[in-house]
């Protein structure tokens, strides 16, 4: 057997320009798709929040706006599993994770300053940056630019 032929399992083989051509724009439709789908989804909760409690002089609270949280973060594991299976990037326990339980910071800061739709942009630009970290020769690319956006929004949202 000759060292061409082996690898490590924690590098999966790099994908051809044309298959990461598909692969990494993938990601970033399914981070707009999935960050537009739950920002809507929490939006929506908060609205009909609003709109049942407006003429209620006590305390009033819905259900929704609490379950819209849980309802979000299902549907974008479902989705980034399905995605991320279909497109071939892998390993997802390295991948999945990191893009959806640190989403929140980055997509928190660009909502409160800049509106819904950049933050749509920037949820895209986070699963993309996330999913090039699955490949060695560009992962320092995907952590750089995951990690830039992370402070960024960290210093957004803490300041």
């Amino acid at each position: 057997m000759d060292a061409t032929s082996v690898q490590r399992r924690d590098e999966p083989a790099v994908p051809s320009g044309g298959a990461l051509a598909v692969r990494i724009p993938g990601a970033a439709a399914t981070g707009a798709a999935l960050t537009y789908l739950s920002l809507h989804l929490v939006q929506e909760a908060y609205a009909y929040d609003a709109r049942v409690c407006a003429d209620d002089d006590s305390v009033c609270l819905t259900p929704w706006p609490v379950l819209s949280f849980p309802a979000s973060f299902a549907i974008a594991l479902v989705g980034l599993i399905v995605a991320y299976r279909v497109l071939g990037i892998r390993p997802g326990l390295t991948v999945i994770p990191p893009t959806l339980l640190l989403a929140p910071f980055p997509l928190s800061a660009a909502l409160s300053t800049v509106g819904k739709w950049p933050a749509v942009v920037v949820g895209a630009v986070w699963a993309a940056a996330v999913a090039l970290t699955a490949w060695r020769p560009y992962r320092i690319l995907g952590l750089s630019a995951s990690a830039a956006l992370l402070l960024a929004s960290l210093i957004v949202v803490y300041h």
